[in-house]
């Protein structure tokens, strides 16, 4: 589609089929392209969950009460990749039988003709990127922090601190006193890479840790550490050293 026929989207989402309560939900938001950025209505709801008592929701981390609607603005730079996106999807839309272990979404361009896009998991990702900035913009939430710090045997402290400000589609790294911006793809793709690992938050440490090691904390209070608390995922021998790879550059 020609992005300067774009104004205007609404994407409904559902999670799969598979998914169980209470972490299935619905996602519903509208966006218009303003001058003044992406005028927004977000609406998400969690469904079947009657099937559950209180005590099963809240045993997941959830509350009584997840749904949640907002209407605002987001910054101007969630402009070009809702207009990038658009361009790199196809006019003409899926229309094979969905199967129950795939989420639906759904996407209408300017008021027209509703389907799923060939690029659903594009959309999926814009979608889970846009919901996060609507955290933020809404003050819902705090921006995404992670700090990896490195203990010498000889007890000498080194940090990086990775700062992801989804509100204004920006990053940053702070490390050795200076602070330097991050590429966003760079960004999202080290948010990844760190969650591939397994964090076992029944052995983190809650305290700040003194001996030698790799650690990660995420701003709630756990330190996990390389290797102890902070696993290699199944089948991924490399994970540790090359997540270590990745901060080391900034440590130079």
């Amino acid at each position: 589609m020609d992005i300067k026929q774009f104004k205007t989207i609404e994407i409904k989402f559902e999670t799969a089929d598979i998914v169980p309560p209470p972490f299935s939900h619905q996602i519903l938001l509208r966006a218009e392209i303003t001058p003044a950025g992406v005028q927004v209505d977000f609406q998400i709801a969690y469904i079947y969950r009657e099937e559950l008592t209180e005590e099963e929701i809240v045993e997941e981390g959830f509350t009584l009460n997840d749904d949640y609607a907002w209407k605002g603005t987001l910054h101007n730079g969630w402009v070009r990749p809702l207009q990038n996106l658009v361009q790199q999807t196809p006019t003409r839309y899926n229309d094979k039988a969905l199967e129950e272990s795939l989420n639906f979404l759904e996407i209408n361009l300017n008021n027209q003709k509703s389907g799923r896009p060939h690029n659903i998991e594009d959309w999926e990702y814009l979608l889970q990127e846009l919901m996060q900035a609507v955290y933020e913009t809404a003050q819902k939430e705090a921006p995404f922090y992670l700090l990896y710090r490195k203990i010498g045997k000889d007890k000498h402290l080194q940090d990086v601190e990775i700062n992801v400000f989804f509100a204004h589609r920006k990053a940053e790294v702070v490390a050795q006193n200076r602070t330097f911006p991050l590429d966003w793809d760079q960004a999202q793709e080290l948010i990844q890479q760190v969650f591939i690992g397994e964090f076992l938050q029944e052995s983190a440490l809650k305290n700040e840790p003194k001996n030698g090691g790799k650690f990660i904390t995420l701003g709630d209070g756990l330190w996990y550490e390389f290797g102890k608390s902070l696993k290699r995922p199944h089948e991924n021998k490399g994970y540790l050293s090359d997540l270590e790879k990745l901060f080391d550059p900034w440590l130079v």
